[in-house]
């Protein structure tokens, strides 16, 4: 080779060349005389210096010849040799070679430039000549060692450093780990740069300067060069690390596009190609789909894209889409990226890809949904540099891909009205598709153009409807989705400022549309008028009436018709219509004057009628959304919250319940739904606010609750804790409100600045302290003429006080448990002066409960600074109760007589005042004992501990001394343990001696309490007294208290308070004047007093569970009422809260009785009842101990003895929603064995019933139809959902042991749901398909489906179903070997892989095969392994059982969870 400036003749030496298909086929000498590698150096024998010396040879004559020595035969057979050993060779070389090849590149481009402006590429001479040809082959060379570089640059093995693990091996070990990986780290550097270098030249042989007009005069050497150029920025699909670097995915995107922007040149062949590898590459590694909507959008203006979608479309089939996971998920990324990049050319397109939507893969169907989406956002968006728009005509529904694609004169992406319509209702067509992905997508997507305003106007309320339809889909991601639309259409609606309810603000509309419609009317008449010629002067001068005359005109109207008459005249001036006033003299003006406003009131008449429309969508929504409040999944719940918000801000008074729903969320156990409601509660209140700001809008709520009237006790105690919690999180400062809050006590809201206070007392301890109290003092002692307030006042004030004691972290100071003990003796003495004035107000009662409280709580504080009073408060209140008593009895000993009390004619309200102190006395005296036992125990086990290490410092100096060493310890010993013995026996002596006071102490041995109660008795048994409502409920309130001090005392009366509660039929029933006694006088009917002692019970079985458990029956049957009135309802509520409360709190063992009756009531009429009964079972289904797994069996078995009326679905529903709390794998399998021999013994029971036995929770024996008990178990058999573990247990117990035999023979309801558990384990199990999706992406259509051992288990299963169902005794059942393989493989897995959980070890196989899985059934039921039940026993299918009755035990699961 020789420079450029030597002649033409002097390259003839030089050999044309062909690129290969394989570099391999280079070495068989070719026909024609091409070049090919004759001889082959063996470079893998060579030493690294003798490589580098033949690569210096390589590079002079490269420097010489400009590049085109790579055509020539040495050169050429040495760079193959080398490519050929690539991955063998020192990595020192690779560099080395790729500069080489990439500077040779360079060169060949640069002398193109020169050839082309030297004489000889002047106009009008051949450009093949020599030269050019020398320089065109020499290029092919290039472009065939650059793109075997590019191959083996990313097919080849990166090397990668461990990274160090912390904490493992030496300081040096470290070191060397960490060196190690930035020396990976400069390599992998060094890598991507080397594949950047080789890919930018390869583009550059073909787009780069002047080899486009090289290439010309040589079409067909150009489809070689560029196809080796393309084929290059293939090989980056090949690997998922180099598509991670930046520069190396954008030189392989421009090596694949650039060849087709080349003009002048045939693209047929390329085209085809590069459709096929694209299609390819979305099969291979992660990252494709980006890489190839890239490489379409930089070949936009060719044919690429179009052909690359329509090939596509033929590859999206079932069979292969279903075949190949990974090809769904990349497939539906592509689109979505396409549609981003490129919204132009899939507009143009979507008549081919909207046939995908029918496609049976759901991530296709997911990502055409947000392609639609990207397609209506993109509206007005810059397309890309020499993009084209699609022109549509009016009316086509979408694009005509056939025809020709227009220019658009403005570069913008428009939509046609028509086109965008349709792809809406493309959309909400989506809203109903079967995958809970499409359409949780569909919700986003629709999210996503509210947010954007990319909704028509006229569109708002039916996507409203759309969305409150989906708030109830089976699917939580699907509902959270759902709600958050909801929240985005009212937060970005376009129908004026404010939205208001269905009340006011239909009204206001109604009228509103009533005037346009008058005016519309006055515009027709104008019309006719001028028509017929009337007086034009008189319809001017109405047309033209001043605004003055109008505004007087207007006084006879109301308020509300003012304002709307206004509203539209502002409207029709800000539409630019002035009326016919302003249109001029002539007619034609006036009548296009009234033209314009006809149109103007026609756009507000359409306007605020989908605004009415749209109010009372949101209106029907206010059930769902209380109702997802309520919901057991906490994303529910929280998104309800948001909504909620947004509607309370927007001012819907169709949010007003939810909202209180929303406060008392507060309670919430679950920490995201209460850190929700606290938010809801600060962006609704104080959100913006400084700090006089939002303590007046604290004031302000309670104001407003108080004022409405809609607040309740359970508003205020959730307020109170939601100012709490916001304190708590610095959402408000508590030392800057305390004081705003001590300066509203004197302006007419202290009961609200009192309740606040207290709430914010516990963070802003220390700012009360210094602040509140002396301005607390000075409130409690000033004077208020109501004696009602005044009282309310002193219980609000006490509960401050004893917030601010138990909030205390440390000791009190004096000054503060001075004021506190005046403030108390306050409190105090206003009970006191109220109750001797005779002005007793209900308020008088709390006021004095937590006076008393008050007093107790600062003995038991212990403080130096306490006076003599406060140190011995029962003392203070025992005189007081005493001279109260005095005070109505006349004196001591003056009220009886032969031991009966004769009460004087005295005020009511003194009576109730002397039954309620005394009550209230008797409970704080034993919690005043409680607390002085722990004192005591507290003072004695630091003196023990102060003694104790007295005496290891005796030991300590005594064993210097080497004398009697071992007697001495010895006796050290005794002294220790005597000690220790010593106090453990003076710590039982003291806490019988404290049961011993609050047993006979309190209550009896003639005490003040004692005395007391035969007025209590004569509250209830008195014929005079019980007339009195409070009297009543006082006195059987203060005899529940009584019975919580003493269990003497609750043995004793115990039948009394049930009498009360249950007066009827049953236990706890009195006789005789008793009875009759409390019959009369109102006692039973009274509610309150029934509620009242439905909570001392639960009191009392907390307290004496012993004493009170033989009467749980009568209160278990209060749940199930079958009494439709009020009262009874309200009873059973009652009833149902107190259980809920002791289940839920640890407090009472939850029995089966219990839980049955409570899941007949989470379907009940009264929503507040079915509401509490659904939180039961949702909170027991959280815990760790599986009470509802444990209980399942017996509930599901007894469930049809306690039926209940008026249920909806019977108790089939019932069952089905029970087993949604059986998640588990595990308690699937357990369930299978304990519902399998339940149904078993319940089909062979004789007689077609089964005699229940009675329970000791009952105390009435009941029966159940045979029918029904299986029902239920067939259907809790079918209501679980069941893995190829489940399937294979199953199987075993139906196909292998028979145990359900009998029960499928002659009951169709166990076919059919063995068969339902059949046709549903068949189905596709993809995660988070039909259910609650939990997983992060969507899985690939397909996947899931059981394994082969499981489907020939199912296949089992309904051959022996369809057998029993046709009357067969017995059926070959083929052999199922590869079913027990299996099974033994994945138990021989499991015990491997994951250990057992409590309760669920694997059982021991019998040595015979008689009994098989039967030891583990009756392990379960609390029967020994080998025990014979008589209840299971085999009997001839053919021939139904007969005979007697018998009884069936249930299984004893009770003691399971404990």
């Amino acid at each position: 080779s020789t420079h450029l400036a030597v002649p033409v003749a002097a390259l003839g030496g030089m050999k044309d060349f062909t690129l290969p298909f394989k570099p391999e086929e280079l070495l068989a000498r070719p026909a024609d005389g091409r070049l090919w590698v004759a001889d082959v150096p063996d470079v893998e024998s060579w030493s690294e210096k003798e490589v580098n010396k033949a690569l210096d040879g390589v590079v002079g004559r490269l420097l010489t010849s400009q590049g085109k020595d790579l055509a020539e035969e040495k050169t050429f057979s040495l760079l193959f040799a080398i490519l050929q050993s690539w991955q063998r060779l020192d990595e020192a070389l690779q560099p080395r070679v790729v500069d080489l090849l990439t500077d040779a590149a360079k060169r060949l481009g640069a002398d193109a430039q020169k050839l082309r402006k030297s004489g000889s590429a002047a106009k009008g001479k051949d450009k093949s000549d020599a030269t050019g040809a020398a320089l065109r082959n020499a290029s092919k060379v290039a472009a065939f060692f650059l793109r075997w570089t590019c191959e083996r640059l990313t097919s080849g093995p990166e090397k990668r450093a461990a990274r160090p693990r912390r904490g493992k091996g030496s300081a040096l070990q470290q070191a060397e780990q960490q060196a190690a990986l930035e020396e990976a780290k400069e390599a992998s550097k060094a890598l991507e740069r080397q594949r950047s270098m080789a890919l930018t030249e390869l583009n550059g042989l073909v787009a780069r300067g002047a080899m486009p007009w090289l290439w010309l005069s040589d079409p067909t050497g150009w489809q070689q060069v560029a196809g080796a150029c393309s084929d290059g920025g293939f090989f980056a699909l090949d690997s998922a690390e180099a598509l991670k670097g930046k520069d190396t995915r954008q030189a392989a995107q421009q090596c694949i596009a650039a060849p087709l922007l080349q003009e002048g040149q045939q693209h047929s062949n390329l085209l085809v190609a590069t459709v096929s590898k694209l299609l390819h590459g979305l099969r291979g590694v992660e990252g494709t789909a980006a890489f190839a909507a890239d490489c379409l959008l930089q070949a936009h203006s060719t044919p690429l894209p179009r052909l690359f979608l329509v090939e596509l479309t033929q590859h999206c089939t079932a069979q292969e889409l279903t075949s190949q996971g990974a090809f769904q998920r990349s497939l539906a990324a592509f689109l979505v990226a396409l549609s981003e990049r490129l919204p132009h050319v899939v507009l143009a397109n979507i008549s081919v890809l909207l046939p995908l939507l029918d496609v049976d893969c759901y991530p296709i169907r997911q990502a055409i949904v947000e392609s639609i989406g990207h397609l209506l956002s993109a509206e007005g968006r810059k397309l890309p540099s020499g993009a084209h728009n699609a022109q549509q005509e009016e009316g086509d529904g979408v694009a005509d891909p056939e025809a020709e694609i227009a220019q658009s004169s403005s570069g913008i992406f428009t939509l046609a009205p028509a086109t965008k319509n349709d792809l809406l209702e493309t959309l909400f067509t989506r809203f109903l598709d079967k995958s809970v992905w499409v359409r949780y997508r569909v919700l986003q997507t629709l999210n996503n153009l509210a947010s954007n305003n990319g909704l028509p106007r006229e569109l708002w309320p039916r996507v409203l409807d759309l969305a409150i339809r989906r708030m109830q889909d089976t699917a939580s991601m699907s509902r959270k989705a759902a709600m958050q639309l909801v929240r985005k259409l009212v937060e970005f609606h376009p129908y004026g400022p404010a939205l208001k309810g269905s009340g006011d603000e239909r009204a206001k509309a109604t009228k509103l549309l009533n005037e346009i419609q008058e005016r519309m009317k006055k515009l027709k008449a104008e019309e006719l008028a001028e028509l017929e010629g009337a007086d034009a002067a008189d319809g001017e001068e109405g047309a033209t009436e001043p605004a003055e005359k109008r505004q007087k005109r207007c006084k006879g109207k109301t308020e509300t018709d003012v304002s709307i008459a206004r509203e539209v005249d502002k409207d029709l001036e800000a539409n630019g219509e002035a009326g016919a006033e302003d249109a001029g003299e002539s007619a034609s003006a006036r009548h296009a004057a009234r033209e314009k406003q006809r149109e103007a009131l026609q756009r507000m008449q359409q306007c605020y009628a989908q605004r009415v429309h749209f109010v009372e969508l949101l209106d029907a929504a206010e059930a769902r959304l209380r109702g997802l409040l309520s919901s057991k999944t906490a994303t529910d719940v929280t998104e309800a919250i948001s909504v909620v918000v947004e509607l309370r801000l927007r001012g819907v008074p169709a949010a007003a319940k939810a909202f209180h729903q929303v406060l008392g969320l507060v309670w919430s156990r679950h920490g995201p739904i209460k850190d929700a409601a606290v938010d809801a509660f600060y962006r609704m209140h104080l959100e913006g606010r400084d700090t006089a700001s939002a303590a007046e809008a604290v004031l302000q709520i309670y104001k407003d609750g108080f004022n409405s009237g809609e607040i309740t006790h359970t508003h205020l105690a959730s307020v109170q804790e939601l100012i709490q919690q916001a304190a708590e999180k610095d959402l408000i400062v508590a030392a800057e409100v305390i004081p705003k809050m001590v300066s509203a006590l004197g302006d007419g809201r202290a009961a609200g600045a009192l309740r606040a206070l207290t709430a914010l007392s516990a963070t802003g301890h220390d700012a009360l302290a210094k602040s509140a109290l002396p301005k607390v003092q000075e409130f409690i002692c000033r004077s208020i003429s109501s004696p009602a307030e005044q009282l309310e006042h002193a219980r609000l004030v006490a509960q401050l006080l004893l917030r601010f004691l138990g909030s205390a972290k440390g000791a009190v100071n004096d000054a503060a448990v001075s004021r506190l003990c005046a403030v108390s003796q306050q409190c105090s003495y206003l009970v006191v002066q109220h109750f001797v004035k005779g002005e007793v107000p209900p308020q008088w009662f709390p006021a004095a409960m937590c006076a008393m409280d008050l007093s107790f709580e600062l003995a038991q504080h212990g403080s130096k600074a306490l006076d003599t009073a406060h140190r011995s408060p029962d003392k203070v209140w025992e005189n007081i109760l005493n001279r109260m008593l005095c005070g109505i009895l006349g004196g001591q000993g003056d009220g009886q007589e032969n031991g009966e009390v004769k009460v004087r004619k005295v005020q009511v309200p003194q009576l109730g005042c002397v039954a309620f102190v005394a009550g209230h006395l008797a409970l704080r005296m034993l919690i005043f004992l409680e607390g002085l036992q722990s004192a005591l125990k507290r003072q004695r086990l630091a003196q023990e501990e102060a003694k104790l290490a007295e005496q290891r410092e005796k030991s300590k100096e005594k064993k210097a001394s080497k004398k009697g060493k071992g007697a001495k310890a010895a006796e050290e010993d005794e002294e220790k343990a005597e000690t220790s013995m010593g106090g453990v026996g003076l710590e039982e002596r003291e806490a019988e001696a404290f049961a011993q006071i609050a047993e006979t102490g309190l209550l009896y041995s003639n005490r003040l309490l004692d005395r007391v109660k035969p007025l209590l008795f004569a509250c209830l048994l008195d014929k005079e007294l019980r007339g009195y409502p409070l009297i009543r409920r006082v006195g059987a309130i203060s005899l529940c208290k009584f019975m919580t001090v003493s269990k003497r005392f609750c043995e004793e009366n115990l039948q009394l308070l049930f009498s009360v509660l249950f007066p009827k039929n049953g236990k706890g029933q009195l006789q005789g004047a008793t009875q009759e006694a409390i019959a009369e006088g109102g006692l039973l009917e009274d509610l309150t007093l029934r509620q009242s002692l439905l909570v001392a019970v639960g009191d009392l079985l907390f307290r004496h569970p012993n004493v009170v458990e033989p009467w749980t029956g009568r209160l278990y049957s209060t749940l199930s009422t079958a009494d439709a009135s009020g009262n009874a309802v309200d009873l059973r509520l009652t009833a149902l809260l107190v259980l809920t409360h002791l289940v839920l709190n640890d407090m009472m063992k939850p029995r089966p009785v219990l839980l049955i009756r409570a899941l007949w009531l989470t379907a009940c009429n009264h929503e507040s009842t079915a509401r509490v009964a659904r939180i039961l079972f949702q909170e027991l289904a959280k815990r760790s101990t599986n009470v509802v797994y444990n209980l399942l069996p017996e509930i599901v078995a007894r469930l049809p003895e306690h039926v209940e009326d008026g249920v909806e679905g019977g108790a089939v529903a019932r069952v089905q929603y029970i087993m949604q709390f059986v998640e588990k794998e595990k308690h699937i399998e357990g369930l299978i064995e304990k519902f399998t021999l339940r149904l078993e013994q319940c089909a062979s029971g004789a007689g077609g019933e089964v005699a229940a036995e009675a329970t000791q929770e009952e105390g009435e024996g009941t029966t159940a139809k045979v029918e029904d008990t299986v029902s239920c178990l067939a259907h809790a058999l079918g209501a679980m959902n069941y893995s190829d573990r489940c399937i294979l247990r199953l199987h075993d117990v139906v196909v292998t042991r028979k145990a359900l035999n009998l029960a499928l023979s002659y009951y169709p309801v166990a076919r059919e749901c063995l068969l339902a558990v059949v046709e549903k384990a068949r189905k596709p199990r993809g995660k988070g398909e039909d259910g609650d999706a939990k997983a992060a992406a969507a899985p690939a259509e397909g996947e899931g489906k059981a394994s082969g051992a499981a489907q020939a288990a199912l296949d089992a299963m309904e051959q022996l179903v369809n057998t029993l169902a046709h009357g067969k005794e017995e059926m070959e059942i083929p052999a199922t070997a590869p079913v027990a393989t299996a099974q033994r493989k994945n138990e021989a897995k499991r015990k491997n892989a994951e250990p057992e959980e409590p309760g669920f070890e694997e059982e021991k196989k019998p040595r015979k095969g008689k009994g098989r899985g039967r030891g583990r059934a009756d392990k379960e039921n609390g029967q020994p392994n080998g025990a014979k039940n008589e209840a299971v026993a085999e009997k001839p299918v053919a021939e139904k059982p007969k005979g007697r009755k018998r009884r069936v035990k249930a299984d004893q699961d009770d003691d399971d969870y404990e």
